[in-house]
């Protein structure tokens, strides 16, 4: 998958997570809140309650998001990272290099044994 397609799912993947960890806590707490004052009779304080509570688990759980996702970042982008990968594109250039080379000289080889072959054949 391309860089680029795999950093745009993973940008939607955490936008229907943050929608989803706002919406199910204080949907929760509505319905919860709701069948509370329906069985005890107080009709908008549970609901109150229940909201409140909801909305605060919500930000809870945005905010242990953010700060987990802002050390990825973090370790995603170090200079250390950064010439990691670099020493990693360069080895696997050189290796590639070697691989051309030892093609090339293997050509030559057999192209030297080839001109044996005729010259002994000559003889």
């Amino acid at each position: 998958m391309k860089k680029t397609t795999k950093s745009t799912m993973e940008n939607l993947a955490l936008i229907s997570q943050v929608g989803i960890m706002m919406i199910v806590p204080i949907g929760f707490g509505v319905f919860a809140g709701d069948f509370l004052d329906d069985h005890f009779g107080t009709t908008p304080l549970f609901l109150i309650i229940m909201i409140v509570l909801g909305v605060g688990a919500s930000f809870r759980n945005l905010m242990k998001l953010a700060t987990t996702k802002s050390k990825e970042y973090k370790n995603d982008y170090t200079a250390r990272t950064q010439v990691e990968q670099y020493a990693k594109e360069k080895h696997q250039e050189q290796r590639h290099l070697e691989q051309e080379l030892d093609l090339d000289t293997l050509e030559a080889d057999e192209a030297n044994a080839d001109q044996e072959e005729i010259s002994k054949q000559k003889e």
